[in-house]
């Protein structure tokens, strides 16, 4: 608190004062600058000056006038009081207070660099127990949720997996199903029945075992929550025995095992959610590796679970801080702290980097509200739109992450050599003919897309259209007040599953694509997912899928614009780093020697 009084007094009086020079000043201006009494007033400049941040002076006599002196360098105290908060773990009030007192954040140049050494691999410890070796990471996602049935984003998206489990887990590097909460399963000849086999002996982190009356409550609450999408077909979940559980669906789905080792089909607690769900998401219990130890605004604490069943995690504890979205844009990042060397040990010298990375990416895109009107309901307009826009060279200019423009929603080997489509002549002939008056756009963006909507503005302002960037935050911008007010939306997909999530962006409830989609043609599109379900063969299903998207493609109602590859270099000090296909760490293998 001395701290900042300290800097409001600073700010408002020191302004155009030289360093160390005396400021007449009346104690009635520094109580309102305080916004405290006169009487508070004065214990306060007592405070600061038995700390010799400043010389005080009152005024005797009528006419006299006080005089205050700043004696303390505000950068080197502002950045004091930022590490004060910060090691208290108040993330956010540090970064407030070097907002609102300081210079850009992005200036403190020293501050980021002591940010780093604050994050990354670190020893806690506590007195009477055994140090725990940890993982300390900033983040500039919002974790809106940690209920699978909800999960909408990938961040929130590997938590969950990092404190949940599900029944099987797909391996994309394999294309195989792996056993998980189950150990076995089969399906009958038309694939509208399948059965899975519990293992015994898989624990909650409340000590309380996993039964097949917990997957039917799993799957029965999540088909009221917004990703029910993924149960559309399902006719009934059984319950055989305590350990057998079976899934009877109205239409044939060949792939239905993929569907239960997508994220929102975790399997949840029936004994604790079923009688207080609002006191139960403040701590949630799972049977994953790690279980939830602490959950605020600042930060979402996991430790490793002494039940977990495949084997106890390397690390004791992850820490996951959640910085401000304003503050994206400075050097504080995990993918650099695992470049650096012990900062315990001065005499460690960087031995070799290694680089990982996920077969998956992101992909941004930019899809057209075919529900609401405007000059962009004209395909020529959509088309002039996307031919304007240059994407190699968006990957040239804006470099970072970006690998290659994007022709569909999935990376594929191909990708590098995709030509890309842009004719600025052909744009300007096709936004003439659609009787284009002028009338701005209004285009929706993350923060951390910011950069990718600026870019494509100055593209569009070439020929004459006039884009509005409206940026929103991740738990505003699927708001149906908010989307339905938007013209266009850029976001970034992460699509991991393939099949299933390709499916998932058509059908999950707050979906831009979906909830965008013209509905005559939203009704198309569910045939041809019901097509590609009852399909034997994988290559025959992706086929159908991809008509769904060429004609999105042709009529333009997206706008495809580059791919990036999740990928990070780090200090060879660290083991069992492996990238996961939703673009993160998987903690569960991480160690250091």
């Amino acid at each position: 608190m001395l701290h900042e009084q300290y800097f409001m007094l600073h700010q408002k009086l020191a302004v155009n004062a030289p360093a160390s020079m005396a400021t007449e000043v009346t104690l009635e201006q520094i109580a309102n600058t305080l916004y405290c009494s006169a009487r508070n007033a004065k214990l306060v400049l007592r405070k600061l000056e038995e700390k010799e941040w400043i010389i005080w002076k009152a005024g005797r006599g009528r006419g006299i006038r006080s005089m205050l002196t700043f004696q303390a360098d505000k950068e080197a105290l502002l950045q004091e009081a930022a590490q004060q908060l910060t090691e208290k773990g108040e993330y956010k009030q540090a970064f407030e207070l070097m907002r609102n007192y300081g210079e850009e954040i992005r200036t403190h140049e020293s501050y980021v660099e002591w940010m780093n050494g604050h994050f990354g691999f670190c020893k806690e410890e506590k007195e009477g127990e055994e140090a725990r070796d940890s993982l300390r990471l900033p983040v500039y996602r919002l974790i809106d949720t940690l209920d699978p049935a909800e999960c909408y984003y990938s961040f929130p998206a590997h938590m969950i997996q990092q404190i949940f489990d599900r029944l099987v887990i797909y391996e994309n590097a394999t294309d195989q199903y792996l056993p998980a909460i189950a150990h076995h399963w089969e399906n009958n000849n038309d694939a509208t029945v399948w059965t899975f086999h519990l293992r015994k002996g898989i624990l909650f982190h409340d000590g309380k075992e996993l039964t097949a009356d917990d997957v039917k409550f799993t799957v029965e609450r999540l088909g009221r929550k917004r990703n029910r999408w993924i149960l559309r077909e399902l006719k009934n979940v059984e319950v055989v025995s305590p350990r057998e559980v079976r899934f009877i669906l109205n239409k044939p789905n060949r792939i239905f095992i993929r569907y239960l080792s997508a994220t929102c089909m975790s399997i949840v607690p029936q004994h604790l959610l079923r009688f207080n769900e609002e006191q139960y998401w403040k701590l949630p219990v799972g049977t994953g590796p790690f279980q939830v130890e602490e959950w605020t605004e600042d930060r979402l604490s996991i430790r490793a679970s002494p039940y977990y069943y495949q084997g106890r995690p390397h690390l004791d504890s992850v820490q996951i801080i959640f910085m401000p979205e304003d503050a994206e844009h400075s050097d504080v990042r995990w993918e650099r702290l695992l470049q650096d060397s012990d900062p315990s040990d001065p005499t460690e010298e960087m031995s070799g980097m290694d680089t990982v990375e996920s077969l998956n990416g992101c992909t941004t895109l930019i899809t057209w509200n075919m529900r609401k009107p405007g000059p962009y309901q004209s395909i020529e307009f959509r088309r002039a739109f996307s031919l304007i826009l240059n994407r190699s060279g968006m990957v040239r200019e804006l470099g970072e992450y970006r690998l290659y423009p994007a022709r569909g929603f999935l990376i594929d080997d191909g990708a590098a050599y995709h030509k890309d489509r842009f004719d600025p002549d052909l744009a300007k002939q096709l936004l003439q003919q659609s009787g284009y008056d002028g009338s701005p756009i209004r285009m929706g963006s993350l923060a951390h897309h910011m950069k990718d909507a600026e870019w494509v503005q100055n593209q569009c302002a070439a020929i004459g259209i006039q884009l509005i960037i409206c940026e929103e935050k991740m738990d505003t911008i699927h708001k149906p007040e908010v989307m339905s007010n938007m013209d266009c939306i850029l976001q970034g997909l992460v699509l991991p599953g393939e099949e299933v999530c390709l499916i998932e962006n058509y059908e999950q409830e707050d979906s831009v694509v979906k909830e965008f989609m013209d509905p005559l043609l939203h009704d198309w599109v569910k045939e041809c997912i019901d097509d590609a379900l009852a399909s034997e063969e994988c290559k025959e299903r992706l086929n159908l899928l991809a008509n769904i998207e060429e004609r999105l493609r042709e009529e333009a109602q997206v706008s495809f614009l580059i791919h990036s590859k999740f990928q990070a270099q780090l200090h060879s000090s660290y083991k069992g780093v492996v990238i996961n296909n939703l673009g993160w760490l998987d903690f569960k293998q991480i160690w250091r020697v």
